[in-house]
């Protein structure tokens, strides 16, 4: 009887020890036929698809080259082990999402669950950005996204341009994340408007978190948070990224939001916090939307803020700063004042000529001054005004959760200043090597190099050769510097 309960903690022991994590390789030059080893690689077609093979926690390397056409991932991983596809360590790994034939819809299209994708490149080479045919489907633009489906899914330091659009987060996947990438220069023109944003997203279950991004110069919207009224737009924490100048890429000199919540289903569960935005506002609600249900937005700098029928909604800490109407709030009948907390906040009018502040109500537009729109709202009563352009150089640094070494940087010098000094000691360790590179020519050659050495690093704000958007050229990039640069820290190994 001993033995046999002996016999028993053995064997539940030896089940309780997980196998250890498999580590797989795929190569453009691989096969279905291989093994995922380094001798026998996979094509990423296979790897993508080896849900049999490929457990929870293991890992598959994607190996330098380009890998084109559109790919369907199935791989599901747990929530305590999730499988993680990446680049392999120090190699450009490149998906270009071309198609490959006329069946070919050059998604990558990301179903399954609990799964780490990071550390490599989606973009597409086919030069084609305009066309004639109206809508969003048009038939001869086929440049392929990240279609992320499934739950609980991870991108993470992916940088993804020149594609239809960037991220689709939809709502079929419960939770996820899309942190630390790199996302710019998407869409296309059509005769009705220009099309592309760089994060479209919706939301079921779950929180679905954005965070610490750099979005920039697309066709269209920065990050999008939109559906018709059979979407569902529930649960978002939009955290600490970093938008500009989305919109330039549509030749019409106009602006789009850095960041837009709300449509035809009402939006909860909203947070929007520490973001910087410039070359557009933050939009909080849609303008022929519904009533929504809550949102926070705090801690931003952002150009303009619109907040539009949110029942509840907390708008503090933020600078704002706008030529006129500096903070916008819309009623589709009469504002909704009954759940609103709008107060200590810092706002700039750069001119006022429409107005310091405005109120939209039954379709009606009406400027008025900051004094004005307290009265009128009761909002902003301790918030600090300012007729003028802001003073105050303004550097932010953000590390990479993901990887040590790694950090995001965004500058606004309205004086102009022709370089900065900025403190990298809580990024980087003394004696590491790291470079640093503008996110407008991130595969180009870096700013600066050096060595960590604990001491302030000066990065120049001249304005940056930005790479050509494919099928255009580099000129149709703004050009933001030296008023306002971004950049990205990178360890060297």
């Amino acid at each position: 009887m001993r033995s046999t309960r002996l016999l028993v903690v053995i064997l539940t022991f030896l089940t309780s020890i997980s196998a250890p994590a498999a580590e797989f390789h795929v190569r453009p030059s691989g096969s279905s036929k291989g093994n995922g080893s380094l001798d026998q690689p996979w094509d990423l077609a296979t790897a993508l698809q080896a849900a049999d093979t490929v457990k929870p926690g293991d890992t598959v390397w994607l190996h330098a080259g380009t890998y084109q056409g559109g790919f369907i991932s199935r791989l599901k991983g747990t929530r305590d082990k999730p499988i993680v596809v990446s680049g392999f360590r120090g190699e450009r790994v490149t998906i270009d999402a071309r198609p490959r034939d006329e069946r070919d819809n050059a998604l990558f299209l990301l179903q399954g669950a609990d799964a780490i994708y990071r550390d490599f490149e989606v973009t597409c080479s086919d030069p084609l950005r305009k066309t004639a045919i109206a809508g969003s489907w048009p038939a001869d633009i086929r440049r392929g996204n990240v279609d992320v489906r499934g739950d609980r899914i991870s991108l993470v330091n992916l940088v993804i341009h020149d594609c239809a659009s960037g991220v689709g987060l939809w709502a079929e996947g419960e939770s996820g994340e899309v942190s630390g990438c790199l996302i710019y220069n998407n869409g296309w023109a059509g005769p009705d408007r220009s099309h592309g944003h760089a994060i479209y997203a919706q939301n079921a279950r779950g929180t679905k978190r954005i965070v610490d991004n750099i979005v920039f110069n697309q066709f269209g919207y920065g990050i999008h948070v939109y559906g018709s009224e059979k979407a569902s737009l529930k649960g978002f924490e939009i955290d600490r990224n970093i938008a500009f100048g989305n919109g330039s890429l549509s030749g019409t000199g106009d602006s789009a939001p850095g960041i837009m919540v709300g449509g035809a289903s009402p939006a909860e569960r909203i947070a929007v916090r520490d973001n910087i935005v410039t070359g557009g506002g933050i939009r909080l609600g849609y303008p022929w939307g519904v009533v929504s249900e809550d949102v926070l937005c705090t801690g931003n700098y952002c150009e303009g803020l619109v907040v539009r029928d949110f029942r509840r909604a907390t708008v503090s800490k933020n600078t704002i700063v706008a030529h006129s109407n500096v903070v916008q709030m819309e009623g589709a009948e009469k504002l909704l004042l009954g759940g609103v907390k709008w107060n200590n906040n810092e706002l700039f009018v750069t001119d006022g000529r429409w107005g310091e502040a405005a109120i939209v109500e039954n379709g009606k537009s009406r400027g008025m001054s900051i004094e004005e729109w307290r009265r009128a709202t009761g909002c902003d009563t301790d918030s600090r005004f300012t007729k003028g352009t802001p003073k105050e150089l303004r550097v932010t640094v953000r590390p990479n959760a993901h990887q040590k070494g790694r950090a995001q940087i965004a500058v606004i010098n309205p004086e102009s200043l022709p370089q900065v000094d900025i403190d990298l000691s809580k990024v980087l360790s003394n004696g590491q090597k790291y470079r640093v590179a503008s996110v407008k020519n991130f595969y180009g050659p870096p700013v600066i190099t050096g060595v960590a050495d604990g001491k302030p690093v000066t990065i120049p704000l001249q304005p940056v050769t930005a790479a050509a958007p494919v099928g255009m050229k580099a000129s149709d990039v703004p050009v933001t510097e030296p008023q306002f640069a971004a950049f990205v820290v990178l360890p060297e190994e």
